[in-house]
C-alpha cells in the first residue's frame, strides 16, 4: 500500500513538473510587444535626379505615448553641386506603440507571407516608383529585419488587393508622414539654389542621429551606395557656389564694379563661359552704349544689368572699353576654366 502511494506521489510530482515546464516554455515563446523599432524607407521616383529619398524613423514606447524621431536624407541631385539635404523631426504621439502599429507585432509577421508579397514586384505592371521598407526590431534574443515593398500602384491606385502587410506598412507611413509633415512625394523635383555659401542649418545632434552618423543603420537599405552615414557626412560640407569675375577691361577698369548675378536657370542648365562686351564711358563715368559681342546668351542680361551699375573715373570719359566677364560653375574639376 505504501509503495502504491509513493508511485502516485511520484506520478503527481512528474505531472506538475511537466505542466510547469510547458507553462514556462509557452511564456518564453510569447514575445512581449516590442518597445522600440527602427524603420528605413527608400522612396524611389523615376523623375530626377535625385531618384531616391531616404528616411530612418525611430519609434519607442513611452507608456501611453510613442516617441517618434525621423531623419530624412536626400542624396545629391547634381554632380556639379553635390548638395546633400538632411532634415530631422522629433515628436511624441499620444497613442501607444501597439495602437500605432494597429496591434500588429512585427515579430509575429510570418517570413513566408513577407516573401510572397515581395515576389509580386516581378509580376504584372512595371514598377517606376514606390517605397522599399525595412523594419528593424528586436525579437526575443535576436534582431529581425523585415522587408516590404510598397509599389506605385499601391500609392496612386489603391485597391483591396494590396497584400496585407504591404497595406499595413503603407497605413503606418501615412500616419507618420502626417505627423512629421514630411512626405517624399511632395519633395521638389528641381533643386533651388538660394545663393548661400554655407551649408543649410543642421538638426541638433540626438543619440539617433549620432548612431546614423556612426554607420549603425548603413545595412538597413541593403546594397545601395547611398549609405546613411555617408550622406550625413556629405551634408556637413559647404556647398560650392558659381561665380563671375571681370577678366578683361581695356584700356581702363571701372572704379566701382558690381559682379553679375549668376542666373539661377543658367546654374540648373550648367551654362558657363566668357561674355565679351564693349561700352563707351560718358561724362558722368557711366557706361554708355554697352553691347554684348559674344558669349552664352543665357548670361547676356545678367552682364548688361551689372554693367549699368559700374562707374568709371571722369578722366576716362569718351573712352571705349572692351572687356570680358567669366562665368564659372565652380565645379570640381571646373570645366569652365
Amino acid at each position: 500500500m505504501l509503495g502504491m502511494r509513493n508511485v502516485l506521489a511520484l506520478s503527481f510530482a512528474l505531472a506538475v513538473s511537466c505542466i510547469c515546464i510547458c507553462i514556462a516554455q509557452k511564456q518564453k515563446n510569447q514575445q512581449a510587444f516590442p518597445t522600440e523599432i527602427v524603420i528605413g524607407r527608400d522612396s524611389f521616383i523615376d523623375i530626377g535626379p535625385p531618384f531616391n529619398y531616404y528616411d530612418l524613423t525611430y519609434l519607442a514606447s513611452k507608456g501611453e505615448d510613442t516617441e517618434v524621431e525621423r531623419v530624412s536624407l536626400t542624396p545629391p541631385s547634381d554632380t556639379c553641386y553635390p548638395r546633400v539635404e538632411i532634415k530631422s523631426s522629433h515628436l511624441v504621439l499620444h497613442e501607444t506603440l501597439s495602437s500605432l502599429l494597429r496591434a500588429t507585432d512585427p515579430c509575429s509577421i510570418p517570413e513566408r507571407a513577407l516573401n510572397a508579397e515581395l515576389k509580386r514586384r516581378k509580376k504584372g505592371l512595371p514598377v517606376f516608383s514606390g517605397m522599399k521598407v525595412t523594419i528593424q526590431v528586436k525579437c526575443a534574443d535576436r534582431l529581425r529585419i523585415i522587408r516590404a515593398d510598397i509599389l506605385d500602384r499601391d500609392v496612386f491606385d489603391q485597391h483591396p488587393n494590396t497584400p496585407r502587410y504591404t497595406a499595413w506598412s503603407e497605413a503606418l507611413f501615412e500616419k507618420l508622414d502626417q505627423a512629421t509633415g514630411d512626405r517624399p512625394w511632395d519633395t521638389p523635383i528641381f533643386l533651388a539654389y538660394d545663393g548661400a555659401s554655407s551649408p543649410a542649418p543642421q538638426p541638433s545632434q540626438s543619440e539617433f542621429l549620432s548612431q546614423i552618423a556612426a554607420g549603425k543603420f548603413d545595412s538597413v537599405f541593403g546594397q545601395t551606395s547611398d549609405h546613411p552615414s555617408e550622406l550625413y557626412r556629405l551634408a556637413q560640407n559647404p556647398q560650392r557656389q558659381p561665380f563671375s569675375d571681370l577678366t578683361k577691361s581695356e584700356p581702363v577698369r571701372p572704379t566701382t564694379y558690381v559682379d553679375p548675378a549668376y542666373p539661377p536657370i543658367a546654374k540648373l542648365a550648367h551654362v558657363h563661359g566668357t561674355v565679351d562686351f564693349h561700352l563707351t564711358v560718358d561724362n558722368d563715368g557711366r557706361a554708355h552704349d554697352a553691347a554684348i559681342d559674344s558669349g552664352p546668351k543665357m548670361l547676356w542680361q545678367a552682364t548688361s544689368e551689372a554693367i549699368a551699375k559700374w562707374r568709371f573715373a571722369q578722366e576716362d570719359s569718351e573712352k571705349t572699353v572692351h572687356g570680358s566677364i567669366r562665368f564659372s560653375l565652380n565645379c570640381a574639376p571646373d570645366s569652365s576654366k
